[in-house]
């Protein structure tokens, strides 16, 4: 594994890329003139920028967008047209209208801007301004007409911009004097709604003109179309009749009306003398409803009726065969007989009329069948007639069409009858407070940026410096690393090194007896910003390792201490940081690290008895494949690193020798003597490299001195 903390020097060695944090804040309070002296100029600078600087006032105007048309701005019989929503480009667009040249000419004649030395400045012919224009830094000035001069700094003060998901279009105008920046939004707010209704006007009578040149060449196609059609119509005899038909047509239908009723007249006469000969059978002349239409037939009945009333009143009398009855009855029987014949010549007028509809009807069916046949032939010509009829109905439909807009767009071009879609829903007024410069805000974000700039200049010195407190360390190539420690561990002998405990007297020779003076003579060593890395192994006894807890321990209470256990374990190891029983195979440790198969979250424990950071061995076989990474890894987040190794010449101790910056053996007195030489040897460490520990007579003794 690569650690991305690591950098390669020319040797080839592994460089540390931390931090020291503590040398960094020291190094920036001893350059602290250098970030208190720019923030104060920034601050001066700032304050210089409002005071100079003339205040300028914001006036704003806002105007909404919509349809301001309403019955009474109509013209007669023109509908409600129906305006489409405006969507975000449309409004974008009236926004771009405001602030066009043609309307900031007329704002400024309005408001009277070629008198303000604000927006008419003097052309200057300063050395300076004629070579920053040259350059094109500055605007050339002088190859602008006073005009364009004006309409520049006029439209560089005017800001229109719609506001956000709305139809609110907001007017800004910028100026020295308040008053004239809320007059300033307030004239071109105006000046956009009448450039509107002007717009509407121009349109209008733009449309008149156009309508009255069409409408004069409407009227002679329409005369035309006319002229055409009543000539075809006398060429071709189909004249018009009533209804719009033609005299042919008129007269098939009149034609057939008269068949119909000569017909129903038949019908009806012939009824009638049917049921009068049936009746006249019968004997029941009076039931013939001619007795109710005929003046003879009516007084006959009226006789008859008299006649048996006398008849009746003399029977009650006389007897039948009396000469007065005999009478009586001979004047019945004539009146009856003279009534017959009047029935039956009423019968033969019937009969004669019924033969007279007849005739009739004969007659007008040949009329009929010649009269349609001449309609027959004249339907070519009418289809003809129909199609110029249409031409000339068509075209006298476009012209009163015509004469109905052109009356609109008349009406249209009076005053005030074509209102602006827009109105002003918000007058501007005075502004009270500037907005620029801001001074608060000024002064505030001019001394922050003077104070972050110098920080950041002094902060990146300190870090770029190669000799600067809080540069980043490198490790030593592990010969000159052995020279540097014996020259430290030399310079230790002659003063104190600041701790409680001296360091102990046979340390001159390399050995210690004491833990304390372990950890002294450690931290002696130990540069600031540099993690310390030390191997504690044994010379084939289990005494390394209660000092390598020990050493561990006491270096804790100074800085973050972690213990790397590379075996091999004693059983009470586990108890100092591990209280699990339930996991037979024992906490995970170096084995599982270095093969992969636990992270560092899960082989670090916590010390039971102080802030120390432990991994153990583990329970499997532990690799020297990536032991130096695994220690860059930790030189990176600690302090101190104590690594133990129960035998000096084991794999992992001679390969974690090539890392460290002190080993130190723990061996009787007797054995430490004849070991530390082949110790130094086999390291190809110097004698300040390599140092002896002689533990106490047993384990719970070296404890006690934890």
């Amino acid at each position: 594994m690569e650690g991305d903390w690591m950098k390669e020097d020319g040797a080839g060695q592994p460089r540390d890329g931390a931090i020291d944090m503590p040398q960094l804040f020291r190094a920036i309070a001893r350059r602290k003139w250098w970030i208190i002296l720019p923030t104060l100029a920034a601050f001066g600078l700032a304050l210089a920028v409002v005071a100079l600087l003339p205040a300028r006032y914001t006036g704003v105007a806002k105007v909404l967008l919509e349809n301001q048309e309403s019955y009474y701005t109509r013209p007669d019989k023109a509908g409600a047209e129906q305006i489409p929503a405006l969507d975000p480009e449309a409004v974008q667009s009236q926004a771009e209208t405001i602030t066009s040249p043609d309307l900031a000419r007329q704002a400024i004649a309005k408001l009277d801007l070629v008198n303000r030395p604000e927006f008419n400045k003097t052309v200057s012919t300063s050395p300076l301004s004629l070579i920053l224009s040259t350059v094109g830094l500055a605007g050339s000035a002088a190859g602008q007409a006073g005009e364009e001069r004006i309409v520049e700094a006029f439209l560089s003060r005017l800001t229109a911009f719609p506001v956000a998901r709305t139809r609110v279009l907001q007017i800004e105008f910028v100026s020295q004097d308040p008053e004239l920046a809320a007059r300033g939004a307030n004239v071109v707010a105006q000046l956009f709604l009448e450039a509107q209704e002007s717009a509407k006007k121009n349109s209008a009578k733009a449309a008149s003109a156009w309508l009255a040149s069409k409408i004069d060449e409407l009227r002679g196609k329409v005369a035309e179309t006319d002229a055409k059609v009543e000539n075809y119509r006398a060429q071709s005899g189909l004249l018009a009749g009533s209804n719009n038909m033609t005299v042919p047509g008129q007269q098939l239908v009149d034609m057939n009306t008269q068949l119909s009723a000569a017909r129903t007249a038949q019908s009806e006469a012939l009824a009638k003398a049917q049921m009068m000969r049936s009746l006249l059978r019968d004997g029941r002349l009076m039931d013939a409803p001619e007795f109710a239409k005929d003046e003879s037939l009516r007084r006959y009945g009226e006789q008859r009726v008299a006649l048996k009333a006398q008849i009746a009143q003399e029977s009650r009398t006389l007897l039948p065969g009396h000469p007065r009855m005999k009478e009586l009855a001979a004047q019945l029987e004539g009146l009856d007989a003279e009534i017959r014949i009047a029935v039956d010549k009423a019968a033969r007028g019937l009969e004669n009329d019924a033969r007279l509809a007849a005739a009739q009807v004969n007659s007008l069916n040949a009329a009929l069948a010649a009269q349609s046949k001449t309609v027959a032939t004249g339907n070519v010509d009418e289809v003809q007639l129909r199609a110029l009829e249409l031409d000339a109905h068509a075209a006298r439909d476009q012209l009163e069409s015509y004469v109905q807009k052109y009356r609109e767009a008349i009406a249209r071009d009076a005053d005030n009858a074509s209102p602006a879609d827009a109105r002003v829903i918000s007058v501007a007024s005075a502004p009270r407070s500037p907005t620029f410069p801001k001074k608060i805000e000024t002064l505030a974000l001019g001394t922050l940026a003077g104070l972050l700039l110098s920080t950041g200049i002094v902060v990146s010195q300190a870090l770029l410096t190669p000799d600067s407190d809080v540069a980043r360390v490198a490790d030593l190539p592990l010969a000159a690393r052995r020279r540097e420690d014996e020259e430290a561990s030399d310079r230790d002998l002659e003063r104190d090194p600041g701790n409680d405990e001296p360091l102990a007297p046979d340390a001159l020779h390399g050995d210690f007896a004491s833990v304390e003076a372990v950890v002294a003579h450690l931290r002696a060593i130990a540069e600031p910003g540099v993690a310390l890395l030390t191997l504690i192994a044994g010379e084939g006894s289990s005494g390394s390792l209660p000092t390598s807890l020990a050493v561990a321990r006491n270096l804790s209470r100074h800085g973050r201490a972690i213990l790397v256990d590379l075996g091999e374990t004693q059983d009470w190891f586990a108890d100092a940081f591990y209280r699990d029983a339930e996991v037979d195979r024992g906490p995970l440790g170096m084995s599982e690290l270095m093969a992969g198969e636990a992270s560092f979250a899960e082989v670090m424990h916590r010390d039971l008895s102080s802030d120390l950071d432990v991994i153990p061995a583990g329970p499997g076989d532990i690799s020297s494949d990536g032991l130096d990474e695994v220690l860059n890894a930790l030189v990176a987040s600690y302090a101190f690193v104590v690594i133990h190794a129960s035998d000096w010449r084991s794999d992992l101790a001679l390969a974690a020798m090539e890392h460290v910056h002190k080993a130190v053996v723990v061996a009787s007195a007797s054995r430490l003597h004849s070991a530390l030489p082949h110790v130094r040897e086999a390291m190809g460490g110097a004698a300040g490299d390599v140092l002896g520990f002689v533990p106490a007579s047993d384990r719970p003794q070296v404890d006690r001195a934890a």
